[in-house]
């Protein structure tokens, strides 16, 4: 089976039977500009200009293309100062990315559920996701770009499960709070099914990707299992490595140093990639709106881990 069949076999399976779950709740609206640019996306013989004239429609998705071309996720070397050259600079597949994470970010809200904090979430979520993409980078597995997106968005089904669809979710939110276990965990024995699988659906509903819709449905998964579901090489990998990181203290790191011994990676040089990753989460955590880093550096953490 080629891989781009496997990639969508993959992403149709991550999903789960929501439609029957959650058949009377509706995911949050992604901004109009969004929906246009995914769906044109599609279209092979797409023009430049019509992409550009697209993106200018939202002033807040354009605004945050301009953002992030001249932000340090790219490097790139001279000022972009228009959304037509940002385009051009980028290529089609960064734009996607971007006005996925701006869809996102624009649709899911904060709950205000107690002991939800929405900016620790979204700290976590970018720590993980640039983790993820160095990791990508390092390894020359999966897309780089893929890598920090999926990452990103791979929990993206919670904030929306505390808002809309508490009624299901709380008793799995309660045992989580209280016990501090893995949530993954918690959801296997509470539930037929988990956030992961939610927010696969989720990325399903909203025409992302097939390659994200694995990312983010794939990421609770061991590498073990990725590996039987030949997509190894892609970049469900760094996606599933950066859901292992231990940020929270919470016994992770044995799992952590397995994952990394299946991709040969020696625990100091995912130090030096997680400390690396914290440096260019402070310099892009006000691009994504998070007041106050609320996640220590990889190093600290798990010499904090390790003295406990």
């Amino acid at each position: 089976m080629k891989l781009f069949k496997k990639i969508k076999r993959y992403a149709a399976l991550s999903t789960g039977n929501f439609e029957k779950i959650f058949r009377d709740k509706e995911i949050p609206p992604l901004p109009e500009a969004v929906m246009k640019l995914l769906d044109a996306l599609k279209d092979p013989e797409i023009h430049i200009g019509n992409i550009a004239h697209i993106v200018s429609s939202d002033p807040g998705l354009s605004t945050e293309v301009l953002k992030l071309a001249n932000s340090p996720l790219f490097g790139l070397r001279s000022e972009i100062k228009s959304v037509q050259q940002a385009i051009s600079t980028l290529g089609l597949k960064r734009l996607e990315n971007i006005a996925i994470t701006y869809g996102v970010k624009k649709a899911v809200k904060d709950p205000k559920v107690g002991g939800f904090d929405f900016n620790l979430f979204w700290s976590v979520s970018l720590y993980r996701a640039i983790f993820s993409k160095e990791i990508s980078v390092a390894t020359e597995i999966g897309d780089p770009d893929e890598a920090f997106t999926g990452a990103l968005l791979q929990d993206i089904a919670l904030p929306v499960l505390l808002k809309d669809w508490f009624e299901e979710y709380k008793m799995v939110y309660d045992t989580w709070i209280k016990e501090g276990k893995q949530l993954s965990k918690v959801e296997d024995k509470r539930l037929s099914w988990n956030h992961a699988q939610a927010g696969a659906w989720m990325a399903k509903k909203w025409g992302f990707p097939a390659i994200l819709v694995c990312c983010i449905g794939l990421h609770t998964e061991s590498l073990e299992k990725i590996e039987k579901l030949e997509l190894l090489d892609t970049s469900v990998t760094p996606v599933v490595i950066s859901s292992k990181v231990p940020l929270k203290n919470n016994g992770e790191i044995e799992l952590f140093k397995q994952e990394l011994n299946t991709l040969r990676i020696p625990l100091e040089k995912a130090k030096e990639i997680g400390d690396k990753s914290y440096e260019l989460l402070k310099e892009l955590a006000s691009n994504f709106n998070i007041r106050e880093i609320k996640v220590p550096p990889l190093s600290q953490q798990l010499e904090e881990i390790c003295q406990a």
